[in-house]
This record gives structure tokens, sequence and C-alpha cells, in this order.
């Protein structure tokens, strides 16, 4: 489940928020009767004010996509079938940004449509191609297989790079990121990426990608009983422990917590023998489901399947 937080955006974070939220219950992402996270989890997750969170459940509820009772939280509702075509809900939300800023700016709605037509005219046949991003992750597999869904999704060209590389840039890398329009990671990466590239001196905009299966996988760790030992297992201990700022960060506390890395398997294997439940992250599943046993809950974290959503917003920033 991915969504692409800007507090300096400009559209309103709870409107952000909101919007993606109501792409992914339209499009069938959220299917109904699933549970949402409650306001504070999903505060702690994104890093915005759980207030922000609560009005755009309000505003959801209103228009009848998910019902808030007290005691029972917020679920996906029924879809009105009339919604439940996901080409135009997507092409509804870029349109709907648009008209959000030519707003700000003063517009009225005539002039925002011709002047929109007469735009389209012109840059319809010109190559997207053009536009180059950075997508930054931890190790060169998984840059590349981002990179290239992206460049997929949205016909950009689209320049996996190192996390390691941005702490001590090559020229080439450095080329790359003045090229770039923007840089993309994944959620767990992104105030690192920004320090480094502020320490760079490199001004990009960066974009955080979460992806599909955050909320699910969200609210499935949320429900393990405090004082519950548990392993977050990824490709290094490193990765391991953003894993667990990130779940701190989303309020999910009182875990005994004890991290993992797949890159020492023998450490590993020790490590997994002494907990509950073991949270891994799908680089390194296959090798943590030989080592689960059987009385043990895995909960792996799938970070490789971006929706629609997301690669919308980012095709938005380029």
């Amino acid at each position: 489940m991915q969504l692409n937080i800007e507090p300096g955006g400009h559209l309103p974070v709870h409107v952000q928020l909101k919007e993606q939220l109501k792409f992914l219950i339209l499009n069938g992402d959220l299917e109904p009767g699933a549970r949402l996270p409650t306001t504070r989890q999903l505060a702690g997750f994104l890093r915005i004010n759980r207030n922000t969170v609560l009005r755009a459940y309000q505003e959801l509820a209103r228009e009848g996509l998910i019902d808030c009772r007290q005691g029972r939280g917020c679920l996906v509702v029924e879809r009105p079938e009339e919604a439940a075509s996901p080409v135009p809900a997507q092409l509804v939300e870029v349109i709907d940004g648009a008209i959000e800023q030519a707003r700000k700016l003063g517009v009225s709605a005539d002039d925002f449509a011709t002047t929109a037509y007469a735009r389209a005219r012109q840059r319809w046949d010109v190559p997207v191609r053009l536009k180059k991003i950075a997508f930054v992750e931890c190790d060169a597999q998984t840059a590349a297989d981002f990179a290239h869904a992206i460049q997929e999704r949205l016909d950009v060209a689209v320049i996996p790079v190192v996390l390691e590389d941005l702490e001590h840039p090559t020229p080439e890398t450095e080329q790359h990121l003045r090229d770039a329009r923007a840089v993309a990671t994944t959620f767990f990466h992104v105030e690192e990426i920004r320090r480094l590239l502020a320490q760079a001196d490199v001004r990009k905009e960066v974009v955080a990608l979460t992806v599909k299966p955050h909320l699910e996988a969200l609210v499935r760790v949320a429900r393990i009983p405090q004082g519950t030992s548990v392993a977050l297992v990824c490709v290094d201990e490193r990765n391991a422990g953003l894993m667990g700022k990130s779940l701190a960060d989303a309020g999910i506390n009182g875990l005994d917590i004890v991290l993992g890395g797949a890159n020492e398997p023998g450490k590993l294997a020790e490590t997994l023998a002494q907990v509950a439940v073991v949270v891994a992250s799908d680089h390194v599943a296959d090798a943590v489901r030989l080592l689960v046993r059987p009385d043990q809950e895995l909960i792996v974290l799938n970070y490789m399947e971006l929706d629609d959503g997301g690669i919308n917003l980012l095709g938005s920033v380029i």
C-alpha cells in the first residue's frame, strides 16, 4: 500500500492523504471490510500530525467510503458500482491535483480548462523519456528493479543509485543527481537520503514511496501483543534498524525487538530461535522461511510492488 506525503507540497497534507486513500479504495486495493490503521499508527508511520489523519478519515467517512465507529476503528465500505473502474479514478486524481494548484494561483475555472487543453495539444507528442529521475535504494538489485518498474509506468529515464554511493559519490553519481528532476526512494531511506543530499549540496526534491502491502502489514504488526519477542530481519542489521525506527514512528512500541541480517546466516538462525514473531523484508523472505518454526508467526513486508497512486504522484512531481 503506497502513500506519498509531501508536507511542503502544493496540496494540503490531509488532502494528499485522503485522495490517495480514496484512490486505493476505488481501485480495489483496499477492499470492503479492510480495516485502516488507527490515526496514531498512520500518523507515526507517515510522520504527520495525528489530527491530519483524523481529518482525512472524517472526509472519507462523509463521502461514504469508510465507516468509523468507536471501539471498532475505520473499515472500508462497499464501493459504488459506478466508481469501480480504476482508469477514470486515476485520471480524476491527476486532474484534481492540478485544479487545487490552479486555485491557489487564482486561476479561474475557464482559464484552467482552456490552458490545460492548449498545453495538452502542445505537449502530447513530446517524448517524456527526456525527463530523468534518480531512484536510490540500499542495494544495486533492488534499486535496478524499482527503477525498471517506475520507468515502465511513467515512461521516464530512471537512474538506479545505491545508497552507499551517496555517502562517497563518484563523478558519475554526481552527474546523475544533477541531471535528475527529482530523487525517489522507499519510505525507510528518505530521511537519510535528504541528509546525504544536503551534505553534498544537491538540492533536489526527494519523493518517498512506500509499497503496496505496508498498511496491511502495519496493522498485523500493530496487533502483536506488547512484550512479545519479535525479530526484524532485512538484508543486514542496519536496514533492520531502519525498519524498527519506522515501526516506532508509527506508534508500535512495547515489543521485545531484536535485529537480524540475512548477510549473517549463522547469527540470524540463533536470533530467530529466540523469538515468537518474525517480521522480514521480502528480499530475505525465502531464507527466513527456512529458519522459521511452525509455531512462529512470519510477517513479510513486500518492498517490490508499487501501486498506481504513488506512481502517478511521482509523475506529477517531475
